[in-house]
């Protein structure tokens, strides 16, 4: 499903595009953090809280343990330099985890509950594809809300990391 260099990029590139989401939401107004906008996650802040959030449970899953959620609502850190610390955190520990896999640890089949109760089995590999895919597909919505500001949200397309910021990785798209 993924291989070690594949794991080991998208990893680096989730701290990268959370690198520049973080810098460019504490250059605008604080309010416009916690301005009710459109969506199921009403503001900004909330909305990195919940990609915080499904970081550490997945992060749980990976390392067979409970996460102590129960909810992907959650507002573990509503000021938005406290989540920042706590997202770098989790976004090194994802590189780590990846620089420590192998072909065949990423292939691990995983037991695990979702938040609702039901059971899943999914890979480690597998895991890791949802955490970068979920942390995209919010990072979306986020660009949503800038445009609502108005303003210019930054730029943290894979494409984007692949030919900037990541020039000498094996993965060209």
């Amino acid at each position: 499903m993924i291989n070690l260099p594949t794991t080991q990029l998208l990893t680096r590139y989730k701290r990268w595009a959370d690198q520049l989401l973080f810098a460019s939401l504490a250059s605008l107004a604080p309010e416009e953090l916690t301005q009710q906008r459109a969506g199921p996650m009403k503001t900004m802040i909330a909305t990195l809280n919940h990609i915080y959030v499904v970081d550490r449970i997945w992060q749980a899953h990976l390392e067979g343990r409970l996460h102590g959620f129960s909810s992907r609502q959650a507002m573990p850190y509503p000021q938005l330099d406290e989540l920042w610390g706590a997202q770098q955190e989790v976004d090194d520990w994802f590189v780590d985890w990846g620089t420590g896999q192998t072909e065949a640890s990423l292939k691990r089949s995983i037991d695990f509950a979702f938040i609702s109760g039901n059971q899943g089995t999914m890979t480690a590999g597998g895991m890791l594809l949802h955490v970068v895919n979920h942390g995209t597909y919010h990072r979306g919505w986020l660009v949503q809300m800038y445009f609502e500001i108005p303003a210019i949200p930054p730029m943290t397309d894979l494409s984007i990391y692949l030919t900037e910021a990541a020039p000498s990785c094996d993965i060209k798209c």
